[in-house]
């Protein structure tokens, strides 16, 4: 079967069912190992158990841990075989919205960028929480936490609210720490989120006793899926596709460190004013500069995690992947292969429903793709570079001269473009092969449809 056939394989999966780790799926357990072979060929991993959805039921069977990058210079593990990164998942997956816990997505340079969902709130946490579960959870062998994890199961059998988030929001911070988590990146448009005006979901910072105080917190607020109807609305013409910010609903601000909002040139007080792919082009650029100045780890969510969040995760695999970052020996068809089977479909995109309410996130991810081909999207590591092998680009010797350095510099931005180019018109192409164009256009849907909806996704257990 050729690669295009794969491409076109798994969009046919995720366009036919969202993927559930507690169902046995000969499909699913074909791309669960392709795509642990096309990790495995860059990267040696460590891999925990999610078989029968025990962590979440919209994540992997296997979640993927890369811990030595095999192009690099540096081959000691970044976590030690000896760590009990499950048992930290264990106890923490309650703490965040549909037990969305942390979960490594990219390895570079050393460093991890993750994804998860937002905070539980009271309002989700009680109804799925029962008093059995947390018994079980805070039983298990766990990880020394300053934000009193030492109390008794007595004081856990009177749970009040604060035992309870001091538990479970200690742990989720241990797993930060495990992954070496410096900076939280939320992608909400709401500070908190209300069903019936019961607060069901936090974020980091409205958290009452600052537990999460010793990590950069950074809001980049981004519209949700339902926004993405635009895409075909717009005739897929991405300067017309513009969210409206007026909405009392969009009450989170953007908040950027100084240090990362100067290294990007752009008025990030017009913010609100910018169309969707300007918004996403100076977000992708803050990633970059992060990256480039940082030495410590990503956190990156929206809500729930499997919209907003593969966007920027896909997006951000695939052009450092066209930096030579990456997944350095994959072709085209295969990165493209494994965004979707990793970074959409096995962390549980629901394909189907975005589809059948025209909501065209995922085909608005690739469309960003030739809008990021220039010099501000390039990652440049303030570390020595590693030797790659995989292009004449990277076989360089440092002391070339200042001239030739340009000719070099300047043929890997040639290079990226042709990559992302590629990818955009491949993805393209097997798309539309599953999904043809307006295809997916419906009238808008009374308010009842909405409620609906909201209260189904609430109950569903994830």
């Amino acid at each position: 079967m050729s690669s295009i056939d794969n491409i076109i394989n798994i969009l046919r999966s995720s366009a036919r069912q969202q993927y559930n780790s507690k169902q046995i799926d000969a499909t699913n357990e074909i791309i669960e190992n392709n795509v642990r072979a096309l990790f495995e060929q860059d990267y040696g991993c460590h891999y925990i158990s999610n078989v029968n959805g025990e962590l979440s039921t919209n994540y992997p069977r296997r979640i993927l841990v890369p811990v030595v990058d095999k192009w690099s210079t540096v081959q000691t593990a970044k976590i030690q075989a000896s760590v009990d990164i499950r048992d930290l998942c264990v106890r923490s997956c309650f703490a965040r919205c549909r037990s969305r816990l942390v979960a490594p997505a990219i390895f570079v340079e050393g460093r991890y960028i993750c994804r998860s969902a937002t905070l539980s709130s009271w309002g989700e946490i009680y109804p799925r929480f029962s008093m059995d579960l947390l018994v079980d959870a805070t039983s298990r062998r766990s990880v020394p936490s300053t934000d009193n994890t030492d109390e008794t199961l007595n004081d856990i059998e009177q749970p009040q609210q604060r035992s309870v988030f001091d538990k479970l929001r200690g742990a989720d911070i241990d797993l930060l720490k495990i992954f070496d988590i410096g900076s939280i990146v939320n992608l909400m448009v709401q500070e908190k989120n209300l069903l019936f005006g019961l607060k069901i979901t936090a974020t980091e910072k409205s958290d009452k006793y600052d537990r999460y105080r010793t990590f950069q917190l950074i809001s980049l607020p981004y519209p949700g899926c339902e926004h993405f109807r635009e895409v075909a609305a717009q005739k897929y013409n991405s300067e017309f596709i513009l969210h409206d910010w007026s909405l009392s609903k969009n009450a989170a601000i953007l908040e950027v460190p100084n240090h990362l909002s100067s290294c990007v040139d752009t008025d990030w007080s017009t913010w609100r004013s910018w169309s969707t792919i300007h918004l996403t082009q100076n977000y992708m650029q803050l990633f970059f500069r992060h990256l480039e100045k940082d030495k410590r780890g990503i956190l990156i969510h929206c809500l729930s995690g499997w919209d907003r969040t593969p966007l920027f995760i896909s997006l951000l695999r695939l052009s450092l992947w066209a930096d030579c970052a990456i997944h350095q020996s994959l072709t085209v068809e295969e990165i493209i292969y494994l965004t979707l089977a990793y970074d959409w479909y096995l962390f549980g995109h629901n394909l189907p429903e975005r589809l059948a309410h025209g909501e065209e996130i995922l085909y608005f991810t690739f469309m960003v793709l030739p809008h990021l081909i220039d010099d501000r999207f390039i990652f440049r590591p303030s570390m020595t570079p590693r030797q790659h092998a995989t292009t004449e680009i990277n076989d360089i010797h440092s002391n070339l001269s200042q001239s030739h350095s340009v000719e070099i510099e300047q043929d890997k931005k040639n290079v990226r473009e042709e990559k992302l180019l590629a990818v955009f018109h491949v993805f393209h192409t097997c798309y539309r092969n599953i999904v043809p164009a307006n295809s997916t256009m419906l009238n808008n849907r009374p308010i009842g449809s909405v409620v609906t909806r909201k209260i189904k996704n609430f109950l569903i257990n994830k």
